[in-house]
């Protein structure tokens, strides 16, 4: 993973099969702690992705004059 582009569906995909696997329980230690650390650094990339096109959405609201504005994203429709 180090070094390498993900895009945001495979790293969420990636996340939720090293958190199934952690909740199956069936993991030596050291596999857990392996396997947390991986989730932990899929999250990070994961929020980074939503953090950008958060970003960029703001970026873009247009104004009825065509203009650009920077607006708050609050996720609401």
């Amino acid at each position: 993973m180090a070094g390498e582009q993900m895009s945001f569906e495979d790293a969420f995909g990636k996340l939720e099969e090293a958190v199934e696997a952690l909740e199956r329980g069936d993991l030596s230690i050291e596999e857990t702690v392996a396997l947390y650390e991986q989730g932990m650094k899929l999250a990070r990339l994961c929020q980074g992705c939503l953090d950008a096109a958060e970003l960029r959405i703001n970026q873009l609201v247009v104004q009825d004059a065509g203009e650009y504005e920077m607006a708050p994203f609050n996720g609401e429709r």
